[in-house]
């Protein structure tokens, strides 16, 4: 009985850590690096706005990234939707 509970303990504890590892925040930082850093950097103007003088409104922000904008693709279906959340939070940080 207690090599029982023991197990049944053991695996809680390990299904545990694979669903906070499956819910850990993306990587904002990362996802600019691959898909925007090409046309923005956080200061200065490229082919497209600098964050800093990008519209503050996260509502507008989240739009432009799931549907696109002028020369802008849109990011649905290649970011997930916690991804374009990261996204918009670490834009903002940046302003």
């Amino acid at each position: 009985m207690k090599k029982t509970l023991m197990t049944t303990m053991l695996i809680a504890g390990v299904c545990s850590l694979g669903s906070q590892a499956a819910t850990a925040a993306p990587d904002a930082e990362a996802i600019f690096k691959k898909n925007c850093k090409m046309c923005h950097a956080i200061d200065k103007k490229k082919m497209g706005p600098a964050f800093k003088d990008m519209n503050k409104d996260e509502n507008v922000l989240k739009e432009a990234i799931t549907n696109g904008r002028k020369m802008m693709p849109k990011w649905n279906g290649k970011l997930s939707a916690e991804e374009i959340d990261a996204m918009v939070a670490f834009i903002k940080s940046k302003q």
